[in-house]
């Protein structure tokens, strides 16, 4: 397995006080897992949810056109989208940088995550809410097991 098919890094928990967790990235590649993984993280929001995340990469990558997304899954049952390679993006709070296909990923799926949580809770959709609100936090840990110029960049432009 390439680094990028599998990412199991050491997350530094100095912030909540807990013992050192690896949490380790694997790419979804069987067609047939492909199909099911949305759907299987977001039940009936799974399509809105993927089209959200291709229209704020539309909006906020510069030279972004569509194309071919990788889907990973976490170790800690979280999970996110990334695109085949790296872009120049900017975020509504002002960060504008290029950012690796990863740290795209990562941003775009937090991004939408969060958003979608605000979405079921407005809807009373209460389960939904939890279970997206749970997969925005198990992203965001991960987050700490990249090098600090990667955590440095998402959490500048998710902030």
């Amino acid at each position: 397995m390439t680094q990028q098919q599998n990412l199991a890094a050491r997350e530094s928990n100095e912030r909540n006080g807990k013992d050192e967790t690896v949490i380790t990235a694997i790419e979804v590649k069987n067609a047939q897992a492909r199909l099911k993984f949305l759907p299987s993280k977001l039940g009936r929001y799974c399509i809105a949810f993927e089209n959200a995340i291709y229209n704020w990469m539309t909006r906020n990558a510069v030279a972004y056109n569509g194309g071919y997304w990788d889907f990973y899954t976490l170790s800690n049952n979280g999970f996110y989208l990334q695109p085949t390679k790296g872009y120049m993006l900017t975020s509504p709070n002002g960060f504008m940088d290029d950012v690796s296909a990863q740290e795209a990923g990562i941003i775009v799926t937090l991004m939408m995550l969060s958003h979608f949580s605000f979405v079921t809770y407005e809807k009373a959709h209460h389960e939904d809410c939890e279970r997206i609100s749970d997969y925005y936090h198990q992203l965001r840990d991960f987050i700490f097991t990249l090098s600090p110029e990667s955590q440095t960049k998402i959490l500048n432009a998710i902030d």
